[in-house]
């Protein structure tokens, strides 16, 4: 494959690139207007960041951004290809994140928050991107808060494609550009018990040859967090989400990526010592194609990915820690082709100033 210069793969492609500049300015004066409302004008205010550095390890760079984003947290249906090879590399994840949190006079504390994040591949450059976030995280009383977070990931390589729209069945690049909205309402039931609801809406924008695929999706569910005791807290959650592509009124191309998808996880933080703690999880993803049209390679397909994940965290001292995490996915399809097993291992040095 040949390397692409950084500013195309950073960047929307000239299809989507007006329309998604006015995307990311919507979104980001949302939420900078949601923020305007709920600062106080006078109160105290403090910033804090929290840098880390992380190097990975993956035995397959297709599927490695996929499987990273596989949580609640995150961004659980961004879509994958699964090519015959699978080149393994190291990967350098740089990140910040900037927190202004103020405190108004009326509801409670006001945390505006910007997050960059970097995805660096040493052998296949092609595959690098951006993951930028903003959201802004209200507390409404002293046991509740409201979240609206606003992520944005464009232009990201999916890999190489045959695409639909010429009937020539060209191998094409595969890029979309990701715009997420999530709506988050946290409530502290008990003194042990924290309840979350959850609601996304999304864009996906593919580039031109694959516009077929371009679709809207619309997330709701919730998560369950338990404080066993001191030392041990369990997590559990679930989302259903829906995906309507424009695929599903061009049926020439006979490529409708439509779908409905269920999303459950389990996890457990266990904190072994003073200093050391430790995270189990475990995801599970059913993503159910719904096309109905003759012909098309999506009909019927039902895939399913199962992702069980740990991580050993190390305080140096109360503003560093150190993480060493490891995590395996494995997707089994219907249709044999979209069949993978991925490994990612991870050391990150955390910094928060």
């Amino acid at each position: 494959m040949a390397e692409i210069a950084l500013p195309s793969v950073f960047w929307p492609s000239q299809k989507h690139g007006l329309r998604s500049c006015s995307l990311i300015l919507g979104g980001l004066s949302l939420l900078l207007c949601t923020a305007h409302l709920f600062a106080p004008r006078d109160a105290a205010a403090d910033w804090s960041a929290l840098a880390e550095a992380k190097v990975l390890y993956t035995d397959n760079v297709f599927e490695l951004s996929s499987s990273r984003r596989l949580s609640l947290s995150e961004d659980p249906s961004q879509p994958a290809i699964v090519p015959v090879k699978k080149p393994s590399d190291i990967v350098w994840e740089p990140s910040v994140d900037l927190r202004h949190t103020s405190n108004p006079t009326n509801l409670g504390p006001t945390e505006v928050s910007f997050k960059a994040h970097g995805f660096i591949f040493t052998d296949n450059p092609i595959f690098n991107h951006g993951n930028y976030r903003i959201q802004v995280k209200q507390a409404l009383d002293s046991e509740t808060s409201l979240l609206l977070r606003y992520r944005y990931v464009p232009n990201l390589f999916l890999g190489p494609n045959y695409e639909r729209r010429t009937g020539q069945r060209l191998d094409e690049e595969e890029r979309v550009t990701s715009h997420i909205w999530r709506l988050q309402l946290e409530r502290r039931l008990s003194e042990h018990l924290t309840a979350t609801l959850v609601g996304r809406y999304g864009l996906r924008q593919f580039n031109d040859v694959f516009a077929e695929r371009d679709t809207t999706f619309w997330t709701s569910g919730s998560q369950l967090e338990w404080r066993m005791n001191s030392w041990l807290t369990l997590a559990t959650a679930y989302l259903y989400e829906r995906g309507l592509a424009d695929g599903r009124q061009e049926v020439q191309f006979k490529d409708d990526v439509s779908y409905r998808q269920h999303f459950a996880s389990v996890g457990a933080t266990a904190q072994v010592s003073r200093f050391l703690s430790v995270t189990l999880g475990y995801a599970y993803r059913r993503k159910v194609f719904t096309s109905e049209i003759v012909g098309d390679s999506n009909r019927g397909v039902i895939d399913t990915t199962h992702q069980g994940s740990a991580e050993l965290t190390y305080e140096v001292n109360q503003a560093t820690a150190m993480t060493l995490g490891f995590q395996r996915s494995q997707r089994s399809s219907n249709a044999a082709t979209r069949d993978f097993f991925n490994t990612n291992t991870s050391l990150s040095l955390q910094y928060r100033f």
